[in-house]
Formats: structure tokens, C-alpha cells, sequence
């Protein structure tokens, strides 16, 4: 299964595929159902913290376990990756999409720190003959995975460039591009995110097809902005909060309806079922579901 290629066919028919993160067994559990009833590509991510929480060779066991049970293309992916150690051991684990975030550097860092990475995930493709998608970050992407009341206040200058981008592209040899233009990580209950989606078809104009355009801080963007987004290039679309949301709220739920149930499966099954929900319908908005390839 090489995940360049999974991307290339979202890129050439217009669709995106979902990434999702996991922490726990039946959230991966409940990301994989919904890929099965779909038949849906996915991809499955973990963060540094996430992956240090669940193992990382065990989320690689689990996640291979899942593409022999299923049949399915799931590509394992580490999100947010920061630290050049964690994704050596994320590759030896063996996940194969590797998201490197350089984007608290200043722009000639980012640059050569993503170059690093790309050289080294490079040799390791040559050396055995696998693989591995490689994902850079240009741009300030605010917030993080909770619930805010309002959109944080988005700066011009954290928008990517399109000019940069194009240079950044070339200068790093990534496979895909991670860009801001008015997404931020979180839900937000008082206020909706408002995409740039002039600035994504500058974006997108500058860099053609040399690169899979992505976007984080899914959760919570109205679903037409995402559809609109996918017109315009995108290919992969990162959704975690909402997820964590989905599975919070069914906890609380049936603890509160049920105090005296210990049975941690049925505690937990209405929550994998919430979780499945929401992936579920988030592939239907990204246009992925029958375009599962084996």
C-alpha cells in the first residue's frame, strides 16, 4: 500500500480523506468501522503525546492488526511531529505518513528543518524499499483541541503564502503541505471559522499538483467551507476534537444513566458508537466513501 498514491487519486478525482487521531484501542476501533461501512480510505494519526500515551509500536501493531482484519488502506500517520527522535521511532515502528511541524521556526528554519526530516525519511524509503508520506507546516496555526467560545483573533501574517509556499515546496521536496488560511485547532461555540478560500486558490495556483494540500483543525468547520476547500485542492482534512467530544459526552452519559455498571465494554460501546458517527459523517462531507483501493 504506498499512501502517495492513496492521495494522488483524492487529488485527481476531488475528494479528500479524513485523518483521525486515536489515543485509546476503540477509538482506532471506531475510526476503522466507519472506514469498513463506507469503504473509505483513512488515515489514522496519533500526536507525540497521543502516541506516547497508547505506545507507538502498539498503535502501529493496532493499526496493522486492523489492514490485515479489514483489507482496507489505512495509513498511520504521526501528527504534529516536532521532535527529529519521536519520528525516527514513529518510522521503526513502522507508520508510514510522517506530518513534521516546523512552524514555530521562523520561515529559513522550518525550511531546513523540514529537510532534515524529508532527507532522512528519503534514505529510509531507499534503504527499504517502502513508502512514506512526508508532510510540512507553513504558517501559524492558533489554538488546540478544545472547546473556546470564540475564534481565536487570526493574524494576516499567519496565513501561509502563496509565494512561500511555492519556495518552501521546492526547497524541501515534501509530499504534502499543511496551510493556514483561517482554520485553527478546536471547537468554537459562539463563532465559526471563516476559511480564505481566495488564499487557498492562490495557494494552490502557486504549487499545482507538485504537492497534496492539507488542512488541520477540521472539527467544527462549516461543512460547505470544507466542500469548498476540496474544490479548491485540499486532500486530507485532520479532525480530532470533535471525536474527542463524541467519546467524552457518551462517557459522561452512561455513567451518569447507569452508576452502578463496572463492565468497561459496555461502558464504552456507546461511546465507540458515537465516535463512529461522527467519522462517518465526516466522510461523507470529504467524498471519500466507495473510493477505498486495496
Amino acid at each position: 500500500m504506498d499512501p502517495k498514491e492513496i492521495l494522488k487519486k483524492a487529488q485527481d478525482e476531488k475528494y479528500a480523506i479524513g485523518s483521525f487521531n486515536f489515543s485509546t484501542a476503540e477509538i482506532l476501533k471506531a475510526i476503522v468501522a466507519a472506514a469498513k461501512e463506507t469503504n473509505s480510505p483513512a488515515i489514522v494519526s496519533t500526536s507525540q503525546k497521543e502516541a506516547d500515551f497508547v505506545g507507538i509500536r502498539e498503535a502501529a501493531a493496532l493499526v496493522e492488526a486492523w489492514r490485515q482484519a479489514t483489507k482496507l488502506p489505512l495509513i498511520l500517520n504521526l501528527d504534529h511531529g516536532k521532535d527529529q527522535e519521536e519520528i525516527r521511532k514513529a518510522i521503526a515502528a513502522g507508520y508510514n505518513a510522517i506530518h513534521f511541524d516546523g512552524s514555530s521556526f521562523d520561515y529559513k528554519e522550518n525550511v531546513r528543518q523540514t529537510n532534515k526530516v524529508v532527507k532522512y525519511i528519503r534514505e529510509v524509503e531507499k534503504t527499504f524499499d517502502c513508502s512514506i508520506l512526508v508532510e510540512g507546516e507553513l504558517g501559524y496555526l492558533r489554538g488546540s483541541s478544545a472547546i473556546n467560545d470564540h475564534v481565536l483573533e487570526i493574524k494576516p501574517e499567519d496565513l501561509t503564502s502563496p509565494e512561500q509556499a511555492l519556495d518552501f515546496v521546492e526547497k524541501t521536496g515534501i509530499d504534502s503541505l499543511a496551510v493556514v488560511i483561517g482554520n485553527a485547532h478546536g471547537i468554537f461555540t459562539k463563532s465559526e471559522e471563516k476559511l480564505d478560500l481566495e488564499r487557498l486558490s492562490q495557494i494552490k495556483e502557486a504549487v499545482g499538483d507538485r504537492v497534496f494540500l492539507v488542512l488541520h483543525g477540521g472539527s467544527g468547520i462549516p461543512e460547505n467551507d470544507v466542500r469548498k476547500a476540496i474544490e479548491s485542492g485540499i486532500v486530507k482534512v485532520n479532525v480530532n476534537t470533535e471525536l474527542r467530544i463524541a467519546y467524552k459526552e457518551s462517557i459522561e452519559k452512561e455513567l451518569k444513566d447507569k452508576p452502578k455498571e463496572t463492565t468497561p465494554y459496555k461502558i464504552l460501546s456507546p461511546a465507540l458508537d458515537a465516535v463512529k458517527k461522527v467519522v462517518k459523517e465526516k466522510m461523507e462531507v470529504l467524498g471519500c466513501g466507495g473510493k477505498s483501493i486495496n
